[in-house]
């Protein structure tokens, strides 16, 4: 049994056939909503990390990153929510951690999507998500 958590995710995509899997992150809503959990994540994930995040400032993304202590491979700024899937298919992510369902929408089957809860998108006091009409369907 492994170790460590960079042996058991060593040993995730040894199991799922991929050697190095890509893993895709946003910053706001997520890292700095969650930064222990992304950051052991980003420090031992066996592939490369790629950051993609809807800002115009690069420099402040890269600011914000390094307070984060966020380990990452490749940083990409997106002008639009539906640019962050065609990053995602050109970079070939596997895994995709966002808070926005908009992100989510036209990310290419295969890819294992995280859709992170938080205050923006969740109502704590109902208990319910909170999707719009042309993110969720009530079944």
């Amino acid at each position: 049994m492994p170790g460590n958590l960079h042996e058991v995710l060593r040993a995730f995509a040894s199991l799922s056939g991929q050697l190095a899997p890509t893993l895709g992150l946003d910053i706001d809503g997520l890292l700095d909503e969650a930064n222990p959990f992304f950051n052991i994540l980003t420090h031992t994930w066996p592939g490369k990390v790629i950051i993609v995040t809807l800002r115009e400032d690069r420099e402040e993304a890269e600011r914000d990153l390094s307070e984060l202590k966020i380990k990452y491979d490749k940083l990409v700024l997106v002008d639009t929510l539906g640019e962050k899937s065609d990053v995602i298919r050109r970079e070939g992510i596997s895994h995709y951690f966002d808070d926005q369902a908009e992100c989510l929408q036209d990310v290419p089957e295969g890819v294992d999507v995280f859709l992170f809860r938080n205050g923006g998108n969740y109502n704590y006091s109902a208990k319910k998500w909170m999707f719009s009409q042309r993110t969720g369907q009530i079944v």
